[in-house]
């Protein structure tokens, strides 16, 4: 059994480490090319988090990052696009990782969360300008997101298969 103040350290490092990705990936804003693509690494702590922890704790470190990296190195508008696609793909992944982890793998939970992260800004962006036309914007942030979250799935696999979840 894991003790309270090991849990918390092992938290508040998934916290830590997820802003550091999240602010690396912020100083390349476009790496495909096309605007709002990016990797998702803090994906990668997301479902480590889950694997370990469960949904709940996840939620609180994907939205803890959020704000804490919105608020260090970005902005009020900024925060509500990470915020909402982090609650949005982290509640998603738990959900998909509860009912089919038997049946997939974590590529699967990472395709899942990048697609739904996307889809989170997206709504946010249609709010947020008073428009509807931003979702045709959407199937193209639903690709690169199934591509992203293949490469943050896969690396979650490569780095649990080597963590001890003891």
């Amino acid at each position: 059994m894991r003790s309270k103040t090991k849990e918390l350290v092992l938290i508040s490092l998934f916290i830590a480490i997820g802003m550091v990705l999240q602010s690396i990936e912020n100083s390349f804003p476009i790496i495909s090319g096309i605007p709002g693509g990016k990797l998702g690494l803090c994906n990668i702590v997301s479902i480590l988090n889950i694997s370990m922890f469960g949904g709940i704790n996840a939620l609180i470190v994907a939205s803890l990052r959020s704000v804490l990296t919105s608020l260090l190195f970005g902005g009020v508008s900024s925060l509500m696009y990470s915020l909402c696609g982090a609650i949005l793909s982290t509640i998603s992944m738990t959900v998909f990782m509860k009912l089919a982890s038997d049946k997939f793998s974590l590529m699967s939970v990472g395709i899942i969360g990048g697609v739904t992260h996307n889809t989170a800004q997206v709504m946010v962006a249609s709010v947020t300008l008073s428009s509807g036309y931003i979702w045709s914007y959407l199937p193209v942030l639903m690709i690169i997101g199934a591509i992203s979250g293949s490469v943050t799935g896969i690396s979650a696999g490569l780095i649990s298969s080597k963590m001890k979840f003891k």
